[in-house]
């Protein structure tokens, strides 16, 4: 009896969720620096990107109220990326991502991730990025900035998915005739460190955008 009730009751247990059998799914998107984020003044940046799936992909990068594209590097350059792949995203010239020149003592990058493609013919004059267009009012909030921008770019679109990494840049050394004189360190200073980002980093859940409402889905 004892064992036929067991049986029973095994049969009737609830299934483990899928994420649970099978591990938890890759995001939509990541982006990722070759470091851990913190970097000096004047050192060269290399940032990675991967996507789950085939589709599209803009990378932005904001710093002491500038905007500036990472991919692709020219506004008719080739933004498509393959899918579970790794991505280094070099700079003109096959160089590093980015030089870290920025005073504010961090910085945002944005990837945003769509099945169909970007349009950038608002940000682009000569076949360049026009960056007077790019960095209108991202003094305040970067992360909200950056995500105007690409909303811009994908407004015909029902929805994008995308990643935040931030940076911290360390105080610049002083230098006093010939002696080596840096200013004590204190750590590295990112007042972003807290519960909103972790350690720099924080994949976001699908973006839908609604004008005026925040987040929604497009309808």
């Amino acid at each position: 009896m004892l064992t036929a009730l067991l049986l029973l009751h095994s049969l009737a247990a609830p299934a483990a969720p899928a994420a649970a059998r099978g591990g938890a799914a890759d995001p939509p998107v990541k982006v990722w620096f070759s470091s851990d984020g913190k970097y000096l003044f004047g050192d060269r940046a290399k940032v990675y990107a991967r996507t789950a799936e085939d589709g599209y992909l803009v990378v932005l990068r904001a710093d002491a109220g500038r905007v500036r594209v990472l991919f692709p590097i020219d506004p008719d350059g080739d933004q498509h990326l393959r899918g579970g792949k790794k991505a280094e995203l070099k700079g003109r010239g096959g160089r590093e991502a980015f030089v870290v020149d920025d005073t504010s003592g961090h910085g945002t990058l944005l990837a945003a991730f769509s099945k169909t493609p970007f349009q950038f013919d608002q940000f682009a004059k000569n076949g360049r990025w026009d960056y007077s267009a790019l960095d209108q009012g991202v003094q305040d909030d970067a992360e909200a900035a950056l995500l105007d921008i690409v909303q811009r770019m994908h407004a015909d679109a029902q929805h994008f998915d995308y990643d935040i990494a931030t940076y911290a840049v360390a105080p610049q050394p002083r230098y006093v005739g010939w002696a080596y004189a840096p200013y004590p360190w204190a750590g590295w200073w990112d007042p972003w460190y807290g519960p909103r980002i972790a350690l720099g980093f924080g994949f976001r859940t699908p973006y839908y955008y609604r004008p005026f409402f925040g987040p929604g889905r497009w309808r």
